[in-house]
């Protein structure tokens, strides 16, 4: 959790050894779905790749989608020059300045959220950190690019801010751990609204399990308690109709099999 406060809001730690870390660039990149994945030099092509693939899982064709939502959605990504940034998590842990070259060829800017660390070992660790910061990516950026109204996280009447706090008022979604960066508003309401629409889409694809978020005696965990969709759907109503309104009708949950083959 600490981790996506940093990588967000890039707060100044002393530097390790391995100084050289610090201008590691991303060097390679690969494409899927009108979305750049660039890699930091020290990062595998097979990892890159795997990312790349887990992101087609997510876009693959089923009977929900709306084709010109999809539509909508590739062209804002490659329009806006929406990317998604990997690194590796070894070097990240001896330099923290490691993640602040961020630096990417034009005309990519700034229309990117979290890193996707590069683990030593597969598992679900891995699967999360992959599943997670796709899912960022995918609501905090493109679709908050191409329907801001419903999925603006600074508008206070969005569809996805009345859904957050629907969550928090219920006490399915504990957000102290953020009280840290009340100060920053549009940090705040960034990071609660990215965090909860990631705990969203992972409950509505019952992907707790496979990405090693359930806690013993619940269905969920400590931040948000809530892992199934039949849950979401009868408790958290708005939540669950924007979900049916966009996710479903752009996204298509991963294959769990698929998942768990490439991060093994």
């Amino acid at each position: 959790m600490l981790k996506k406060i940093l990588f967000l809001f890039f707060l100044v730690f002393s530097c390790a050894d391995n100084s050289d870390l610090a201008n590691i660039d991303f060097t390679q990149h690969v494409d899927s779905n009108n979305l750049r994945i660039f890699g930091k030099e020290d990062v595998s092509i097979e990892f890159l790749n795997k990312v790349a693939q887990s992101y087609d899982a997510m876009l693959k064709e089923n009977q929900n989608i709306d084709q010109s939502m999809r539509s909508k959605y590739l062209q804002t990504s490659k329009d806006e020059h929406v990317y998604q940034r990997v690194g590796l998590e070894e070097s990240f842990s001896k330099n923290k300045q490691y993640a602040h070259n961020t630096d990417v060829p034009r005309p990519y800017k700034h229309n990117c959220t979290d890193f996707i660390w590069e683990e030593n070992q597969g598992g679900p660790r891995q699967i999360n950190e992959v599943i997670e910061h796709l899912l960022h990516t995918v609501t905090a950026v493109i679709l908050n690019l191409a329907y801001p109204n419903d999925w603006g996280y600074m508008n206070s009447s969005s569809r996805l801010r009345q859904a957050t706090q629907e969550a928090i008022d219920k006490g399915v979604y504990n957000v102290s751990d953020y009280d840290e960066i009340k100060g920053d508003k549009e940090g705040y309401n960034k990071i609660i609204t990215q965090e909860y629409a990631y705990w969203l889409i992972l409950a509505e694809w019952d992907y707790f399990v496979v990405s090693g978020n359930q806690e013993d005696g619940m269905t969920g965990n400590g931040e948000f308690t809530l892992g199934t969709p039949n849950e979401i759907r009868e408790q958290l109503p708005l939540g669950h109709q924007l979900y049916l309104d966009y996710a479903e009708k752009i996204l298509t949950e991963p294959d769990k099999q698929l998942i768990e083959s490439l991060f093994k």
